[in-house]
């Protein structure tokens, strides 16, 4: 069979998910948002079915492996089940024979009535139905369940509710959140002892879990890569492995599964890099003398004493930029430069409050406050500056974390200097809007890092207009 141009068996007739990395595609057919005061929204989803195949016929285990004492398929569901009498023997597994996750995105629903149990992904097989590898948690444990494990591995990797980095000496930071557990908790992210289902995301280096819609995690591992095939090289980061379903050893338990379905993401773009680190902007210039810069890290709010003043608490993980007055701050800019990339970040905007997102340093797409407003102009939210307004208004409350995801391709030049094709907007999504798509742009924005055409340039945000903060800014280049 095949998914679009991608052959998907090999010549044992497996089925085989290819790729290699694309930047953190804002949720594929999910878009979730958390927004100011930590309140969580759930994901809106997409009807579209391209490319998606399912891995369980809902009749048998044809294409599963795993100890037929515990697993069987009852009413139409895959189901696990260990008592006192037939207990695990330790955590075992039952493992889609089918062939090797690397880029997917998968969707599964599960039941589990007691016990402890995982989906494992990109994982190796180490013995008779024992894995090793990222594990998507499940149990009845609301705040608990939807974090990620590395079983026999590195262990805990990321809590839920949190934006997490592994380095590649395998030290983990915690660089933002991208929930609030307790608003997650109180919005019904979970629903205990029922039908839930996951949705995983795992691109290059890039991982996400959402479960009934809700964000619960991201992770950007840049660990050190094990080989897939050395079952004894276990603690390091995968790009690819196998899919397996757990049953934990301990008390009796029962844990069900169905509607498992798996899609290819193409191999578009590089590994997703992370911009600020949440701790500090050393990696970040301004635009002048440091002593006017108004930007520091975090923690971002709108003001109680006036609603078009953010104020920063203690903390880390957000950018945030507090100028009194137009004029009164810098705008600033990241070390790294890009050609062609995608670009995914959260912003927040308290009432009436204007500022802009330079891709390159050199073209503007707006950020202002425009929440209400029937009719969008050119110099609304998710505009692009002296190009074109947006079709939609996307824009949120103020003090709410608003979702933007860019798709760039930069101007070409030839070997003399000479630009022979400009610059584009191949998408620009807001809150999980599209509002422009393959938009030339013949020209640059005033008030850039440079201004002029350049084949790289940096990610630069307005800082001299009006109060902002940044959080979770990831940039994926164009993979090579």
């Amino acid at each position: 069979m095949t998914m679009g141009n991608v052959q998907m068996k090999d010549k044992d007739n497996k089925l085989i998910i290819r790729g290699r990395t694309v930047l953190a595609i804002t949720m594929l057919g999910f878009n979730v948002f958390v927004l100011g005061g930590g309140q969580a929204v759930r994901a809106a989803h997409s009807n579209s079915s391209e490319g998606w195949v399912s891995l369980f016929n809902g009749k048998d285990l044809t294409g599963w492996d795993g100890d037929s004492r515990l697993w069987s398929v009852k009413d139409g569901v895959i189901h696990g089940q260990t008592t006192l009498t037939n207990p695990a023997r330790g955590n075992t597994f039952l493992i889609w024979r089918g062939g090797i996750l690397k880029d997917f995105e998968l969707k599964i629903e599960f039941r589990i009535e007691n016990g402890n149990s995982g989906i494992q992904y990109r994982s190796k097989e180490v013995d008779k139905w024992v894995v090793s590898g990222y594990q998507a948690e499940v149990e009845n444990n609301p705040g608990k369940v939807g974090f990620l494990y590395h079983e026999r591995g590195r262990g805990w990797l990321v809590n839920v509710g949190d934006f997490m980095v592994i380095d590649e000496n395998g030290t983990k930071t915690v660089v933002g959140n991208i929930s609030d557990r307790d608003e997650l908790i109180k919005a019904g992210y979970y629903k205990e002892k029922d039908w839930n289902e996951y949705h995983i995301i795992a691109q290059g280096n890039h991982l996400k879990h959402y479960l009934n819609g809700y964000q619960t995690m991201e992770l950007v591992d840049n660990d050190r890569l094990t080989d897939p095939n050395d079952s004894k090289d276990r603690k390091g980061a995968a790009t690819e492995g196998i899919l397996a379903l757990q049953i934990h050893a301990g008390p009796p338990m029962v844990v069900q599964f169905k509607d498992i379905r798996v899609r290819h993401l193409p191999p578009r773009y590089g590994d997703a890099v992370v911009l600020f680190n949440g701790r500090d902007l050393d990696n970040w210039q301004v635009k002048g003398n440091k002593e006017n810069s108004k930007w520091l890290v975090g923690k971002a709010g709108v003001s109680s004493r006036d609603p078009k003043r953010l104020v920063a608490e203690k903390g880390q993980g957000e950018m945030v930029n507090l100028p009194a007055k137009h004029g009164d701050s810098l705008d600033i800019f990241c070390d790294e430069k890009f050609g062609d990339c995608r670009i995914e970040l959260q912003l927040m905007v308290p009432q009436g409050s204007n500022s802009g997102i330079y891709v390159m340093g050199e073209y503007e797409i707006q950020v202002l406050d425009s929440w209400g407003r029937p009719r969008m102009g050119p110099g609304d939210m998710g505009a692009i500056y002296g190009a074109s307004p947006p079709p939609v208004n996307a824009c949120r409350k103020p003090g709410q974390w608003q979702k933007y995801v860019i798709e760039w391709q930069a101007p070409r030049f030839n070997a003399a200097g000479d630009k022979t094709q400009n610059a584009k907007f191949l998408k620009v999504e807001l809150n999980g809007r599209v509002l422009h798509e393959n938009l030339e742009m013949s020209k640059l924005t005033p008030g850039g890092v440079v201004n002029r055409e350049i084949p790289t340039g940096p990610l630069m945000f307005q800082g001299n207009h009006g109060p902002v903060a940044f959080r979770n800014i990831i940039a994926r280049p164009l993979a090579e």
